[in-house]
């Protein structure tokens, strides 16, 4: 679906083919937690993979642009967020990934829907590009009313540290996240999951009497450190030279 400013709402829909890879990924999930880690860490991180799983197998991936309304909502399986237009201080697009910047919270984050070779293989539509750019048109016009006349209460006065609105058709901004704190939410982030990852390698479970299952326990072990480790190292190199991978900005 290609954007139309004009639309009063917008609807776009992860591929059925997106539900079948999460569950796949899910059971697979499920399968390693309950028999390659322990009783107390496999049975909870298998039932949060199952519920995400199903969740997504039945609900889906959503983006509604509600222009009409006014907000905006991103769904992924169990978990939505709707968000004001008026609150929406950046739009961000990385490859598959859309970000949105809120005035009072961090940013919320979905892939839409293409995200690496598997999913070009399987036809998956990228349309994160076009959903960037109708969230930004939109919070455009929603922020244009109040800002043509008296600020409303609690709004950013107009043009304060905001730009003007570039010649490709990009909205002016009533303010945004400062890229210093999404690096350093980025960063700790990453490096709370390589952590996370870290200490799940070493849990794995890898000697077995069975030669198949020992050699599948040192690779998921091995799997699970190496990217831990690289997680915390580039969270941790976020945090220290506050740069994160380059994003386009809409907005």
């Amino acid at each position: 679906m290609r954007h139309n400013r004009w639309v009063p709402r917008q609807q776009w829909r992860a591929p059925f083919v997106i539900r079948v890879k999460s569950v796949v990924a899910a059971a697979v999930g499920v399968t390693i937690a309950l028999v390659f880690f322990p009783r107390w860490l496999g049975i909870p991180v298998a039932v949060l993979l199952g519920a995400s799983g199903l969740g997504m197998a039945v609900l889906g991936g959503t983006v509604v642009v509600d222009q009409a309304a006014g907000w905006l909502l991103l769904r992924m399986g169990l978990i939505a967020r709707r968000v004001r237009f008026t609150d929406v201080t950046a739009v961000l697009v990385d490859e598959a990934k859309v970000s949105v910047a809120r005035a009072n919270g961090g940013e919320i984050s979905i892939y839409a829907w293409r995200r690496g070779p598997l999913d070009r293989l399987l036809r998956v539509p990228a349309v994160a590009a076009d959903i960037g750019h109708a969230i930004a048109s939109s919070v455009a016009l929603a922020q244009a009313a109040p800002a043509e006349g008296a600020p409303a209460p609690g709004a950013p006065a107009p043009g304060a540290g905001a730009q003007g609105t570039a010649a490709r058709g990009r909205p002016a901004r009533a303010g945004r996240t400062p890229a210093r704190v999404r690096s350093r939410m980025s960063g700790t982030l990453l490096g709370g999951w390589g952590l996370v990852a870290i200490v799940a390698g070493l849990l794995v479970r890898v000697h077995w009497d069975n030669t198949t299952l020992t050699v599948l326990g040192v690779i998921i072990a091995l799997g699970l450190a190496l990217s831990g480790l690289l997680s915390f190292l580039f969270g941790l190199w976020i945090l220290l030279t506050g740069r994160t991978p380059h994003l386009s900005q809409i907005r």
